[in-house]
């Protein structure tokens, strides 16, 4: 795949490639997912609105199914690939 510099959350599921805020609105998520790390080391820390962890992705968690609310969501730390967020309806 090409490299993924900017986050679009245009539809369903959202890809998320850079560092920051994404939403301060309530998302129902059912599920994340690392893809592209360029090494095993590499990983991608998510957190909610008020600054409260909700995970963390990495080599032996790449894809974590969530099926519940994220009050806001921020991607705290992003060391190399993206994170697909697949949504579900509220």
């Amino acid at each position: 795949m090409a490299a993924i510099f900017l986050n679009d959350i245009s539809s369903n599921p959202w890809v998320l490639a850079e560092v920051g805020a994404v939403t301060a609105q309530n998302v129902k998520v059912a599920s994340f997912t690392l893809c592209e790390p360029m090494s095993p080391a590499h990983v991608a820390d998510l957190e909610d609105g008020h600054g409260r962890p909700i995970l963390q992705l990495n080599e032996e968690q790449r894809n974590i199914r969530f099926d519940g609310w994220c009050h806001g969501l921020t991607v705290k730390r992003l060391d190399s690939g993206y994170i697909v967020v697949a949504l579900r309806d509220a």
